[in-house]
């Protein structure tokens, strides 16, 4: 092997420069959110099977799936790489992506994060850096260190470069997610302008109309770019989630089910993501009083088949929020939560360094033990969970609009419970950010004239 250059000017450690080209294009693939992702690593590796940033590239990849099976291949393929390194020469970034995806692969979410923004310190192009970082900043909750860690890097890009739309678009992410709106919206529009199929940009865009209580604006950006993610993969579910949340603001319930068959929960559905889109979209539909229908039962039945899984709190958060759901009682799945419940335990006692048991125990509990409650019909016991809680929900990651299910069933379930003072500074809260916003003036008239149902669902029809 010898040393050829990628697109964004590093040496890499290849066969030679086409195979080189090839993970190029893996990792744009990746920034696009490309469903040809697997497709263009297999053609990676049989240019060049030992490859270091190829391996490093398979074991991240792996790991984003966020699976116990997936988990274990990382591993491997982590092993793999480690070996390639020690066996031959190889340049100090690939070194340090090995040392990087050794923290991931442990479950040190933070030590992997400061780890690829040390890479981005000399090398202030490495997209693949970049976008992993942002990534793991995102699910430990991390907004402002997410947008310096980009901010840091952008003094090496220009527009010629590969992938710079990509750059933009993440950009927009962070600063939305640190509160930057006008800025946010202005690069995310850019991203958009160099390439309309760049669903990240799209979507932190959406965002930031989200964020400001823009849903007739926000359901219009998305309606008219949805045509551009034919060559997308699971993600586009994700920004059709966003299209329903725009679209119940607006009072349009029968096109937010609509916009869940059709869009959302398809016949591919079934990570992580996908099992909180319809988790957290049907909690809010039951909230406003809508009838779901049958609609828990399948995502409650993928969501048993992960209990004991152990990669994000994010996730299993949902996972109890889809097996609560399903049955309307709280107690339809009452073995697989406590299944849920003592497979989190185990895994904290037994791993107790790990990112997943600092965050599981500083809100992941609480919030599963108020998804049970308040399912259950015991909003007291719910708010008294959660409400301890409340400061550190950020640590379990995703975005400020895909925590904000748990605010509201903080809400709801005060409402229900008959915690008026509570209600009513949690509703004042919410109207100081969004004073438009359709279900919390609802929460507000319902206080005002006492018709709030046991479950605390509130009519917004």
């Amino acid at each position: 092997m010898a040393l050829h250059k990628d697109g964004w000017g590093h040496d890499v450690t290849a066969a030679d420069a086409a195979a080189v080209a090839r993970l190029d294009g893996a990792i744009l693939a990746y920034c696009g959110m490309r469903v040809d992702i697997g497709d263009r690593m297999k053609t990676v590796f049989e240019a060049d099977a030992e490859m270091p940033m190829a391996l490093a590239a398979k074991t991240a990849f792996l790991k984003m799936f966020a699976t116990a099976k997936m988990d274990a291949a990382a591993a491997k393929t982590h092993a793999q790489l480690s070996a390639v390194i020690a066996a031959g020469e190889t340049t100090a970034r690939e070194r340090a992506h090995a040392g990087a995806l050794g923290h991931y692969v442990a479950g040190d979410l933070g030590a992997a994060c400061d780890a690829w923004e040390a890479i981005l310190i000399d090398h202030p192009r490495d997209l693949f850096a970049i976008k992993l970082a942002q990534l793991n900043r995102f699910y430990l909750g991390q907004p402002s260190a997410m947008r310096g860690g980009i901010a840091r890097a952008l003094h090496g890009w220009s527009e010629a470069m590969p992938g710079y739309g990509y750059l933009l678009g993440s950009y927009a992410f962070a600063l939305e997610e640190a509160g930057h709106y006008p800025e946010a919206e202005r690069h995310g529009r850019r991203a958009i302008e160099i390439d309309p199929t760049d669903i990240w940009a799209a979507h932190a865009v959406a965002h930031v109309m989200e964020m400001q209580g823009h849903s007739g604006q926000g359901y219009g950006w998305l309606d008219v770019l949805k045509g551009e993610w034919a060559g997308v993969h699971n993600f586009k579910h994700h920004a059709h989630w966003h299209r329903a949340l725009f679209a119940l603001d607006l009072g349009l319930h029968d096109d937010v089910l609509d916009i869940h068959d059709r869009d959302i929960w398809t016949e591919v559905a079934g990570d992580y993501l996908d099992i909180s889109n319809a988790a957290s979209l049907l909690w809010r539909l039951e909230e406003e009083g809508v009838d779901v229908g049958d609609r828990w039962a399948p995502v409650a039945a993928l969501s048993a088949e992960r209990v004991e899984e152990h990669a994000l709190v994010f996730a299993t958060c949902h996972f109890a929020m889809a097996l609560a759901g399903d049955g309307g009682d709280g107690e339809g799945h009452a073995d697989a939560l406590d299944r849920l419940e003592a497979a989190q335990a185990a895994h904290m006692r037994a791993h107790p360094d790990t990112t997943f048991a600092h965050v599981w125990r500083a809100a992941g509990a609480a919030i599963v033990k108020a998804v049970r409650a308040s399912r259950a019909g015991r909003p007291g016991e719910a708010v008294d969970h959660l409400l301890p809680a409340r400061a550190e929900i950020l640590r379990i990651g995703g975005s400020h609009a895909q925590r904000d299910v748990f605010e509201r069933l903080l809400l709801s379930a005060a409402l229900a419970d008959g915690r008026d003072a509570l209600a009513r500074a949690l509703i004042s809260e919410r109207l100081a950010a969004r004073p438009e916003e359709r279900w919390t003036l609802a929460c507000c008239r319902a206080l005002d004239t006492g018709e709030v149902r046991a479950d605390g669902a509130t009519a917004t029809a």
